[in-house]
């Protein structure tokens, strides 16, 4: 959606890329350097972005899942489905689940706890009928156990208030808050390395670990608790949650930057000559 941008570098030049067209391969897409860089290669100062019509419709689905290799299926029968308006497919683990649609949370279960998986989709473009018929399939195939759709604004918006509702982590603090990326494969295989390694590391003691993200696009998030906050006890967890990320090529930020506290592991997300550069 960012088409240019104005940015102010360390010595002061102004650098004006302010593009406005859709299409423009006159050398070097200058504005790609500072998406994402945390203010690292200049200041954003202004940016030109790209304004579509607002879709006229859109389907929200809530379903549960047996299995993770199901859950692969799932993405790919929906994405088909819905010919390519799917714009979000966000698996809840259980305990996740569990955690924000318990009180003292606030929002209900739409579906009965006790199943692994749960997945909060959207596809905007796609109206509910379509919907309908793309769950009766995966009903019928079996790749998902039990599904709802929001009737209207009101249910969608209770939807989405759970899978935002992180918040209820934070009643087990300490928290250390993690965001990988990494293959779809290979997810089931990495979070028990994860939870394993978290058991491991502290044994005896009772190390929550709630599990959601986007899987859509291969970012899972981890709310961590191991019940005390030191530099030690920190180091511990986030070799747990990274280490096992360097054999599948996975990334120790998949959306929310490296800063100074990723900086010490960005060797696994990146090579030398990478970093060098």
């Amino acid at each position: 959606m960012v088409l240019g941008v104005e940015a102010v570098l360390a010595d002061g030049t102004v650098l004006s890329s302010l593009n406005r067209m859709i299409k423009n391969n006159a050398g070097y897409d200058l504005k790609q350097l500072f998406i994402g860089t945390e203010g690292s290669l200049g200041i954003v100062t202004r940016a030109v972005l790209r304004l579509r019509e607002a879709p006229s419709t859109s389907a929200t689905m809530f379903v549960a899942v047996e299995s993770f290799d199901k859950l692969g299926a799932f993405l790919k029968h929906i994405d088909a489905a819905t010919g390519g308006t799917l714009s979000a497919f966000e698996v809840l683990w259980d305990d996740f689940y569990r955690l924000v649609t318990t009180p003292p949370a606030l929002q209900q279960a739409p579906l009965s706890q006790g199943f692994p998986y749960y997945v909060l989709l959207e596809a905007i473009g796609t109206d509910n009928s379509v919907a309908e018929a793309a769950l009766a399939e995966a009903l019928e195939r079996g790749l998902i156990a039990d599904a709802v759709i929001a009737q209207n604004e009101s249910q969608r918006r209770n939807l989405w208030a759970m899978r935002d509702d992180v918040e209820q982590c934070f009643q087990f603090g300490p928290n250390f808050i993690f965001d990988v990326s990494l293959r779809v494969s290979k997810m089931e295989d990495y979070v028990r390395s994860v939870n394993e390694g978290l058991a491991h590391a502290f044994p005896g003691a009772d190390v929550k670990n709630f599990t959601f993200g986007h899987m859509g696009d291969g970012n899972l998030h981890f709310s961590i608790t191991p019940g005390v906050d030191t530099e030690d006890v920190r180091e511990k967890v986030e070799r747990c949650v990274y280490e096992p990320l360097a054999e599948i090529e996975g990334s120790v930020s998949a959306e929310h930057g490296v800063g100074l506290e990723k900086k010490p592991w960005l060797g696994i997300s990146r090579d030398d000559a990478e970093v060098d550069l």
